[in-house]
């Protein structure tokens, strides 16, 4: 699940903001933006990979 900071950080990005301006619109670091956006875009990716590994050994989740 991604939190709170990681969600708005993606947000901002989408609209086309850059780090330096994410990090100063959420008053917290440029590296602090940079490991939001890595962290959210990680658990991103790995969540991708077990709904795949789900389908592909037909577990069925939602129910």
């Amino acid at each position: 699940m991604l939190t709170e900071k990681e969600r708005k950080v993606l947000e901002l990005r989408k609209k086309g903001y850059r780090q330096v301006d994410i990090a100063s619109k959420l008053d917290v670091s440029q590296p602090a933006v940079s490991a939001f956006e890595n962290n959210a875009l990680r658990k991103i990716r790995d969540a991708k990979v077990i709904m795949d590994f789900a389908r592909k050994v037909r577990i069925e989740y939602g129910k």
